[in-house]
């Protein structure tokens, strides 16, 4: 079973089957959710928070990009000391945070970071599936 059918099957409590050979477990809802992971949704509908994406957005040389992101919200993140060009300060709080807006996510030694606003203007966002439970024989963890 794959990861995307669990998820499916927490989300709904339906069975989600699959079979080369008998395709008669395969129900148009399950073909609906499994479309909808796949679809790009627009800027306008935002991910949930802490949603790791996969963003996509023109450059300033009119090519299209692609990279892991995420959306902050006003207020929701605050800004460390590294982010002394994305912030905005809220006197209520005396505290300093994230603006709001597209986030772009590097790996870098085994740990993603937040390096600031994405470049271009976002438009399009694809939900990132999940990774697997368990890996395939011979593989080990990074």
């Amino acid at each position: 079973m794959t990861e995307l059918m669990k998820r499916y099957e927490a989300e709904t409590d339906e069975r989600a089957t699959w079979s080369w050979h008998n395709k008669e477990f395969v129900t148009d809802d399950y073909i609906a959710w499994l479309e909808a992971q796949i679809t790009w949704r627009t800027a306008s509908e935002k991910p949930e928070r802490g949603e790791t994406v996969l963003a996509t957005y023109l450059d300033s040389y009119g090519k299209r990009k692609r990279v892991r992101a995420v959306y902050i919200r006003q207020y929701e993140e605050e800004a460390g000391e590294d982010y002394e060009l994305c912030v905005e300060y809220r006197e209520e709080q005396d505290e300093w945070y994230l603006k709001e807006g597209w986030y772009e996510l590097i790996d870098n030694w085994n740990t993603y970071f937040i390096v600031g606003n994405v470049e271009g203007v976002v438009d399009y966002w694809l939900p990132i599936p999940p990774v697997p439970d368990t890996l395939p024989d011979g593989w080990e963890e990074a």
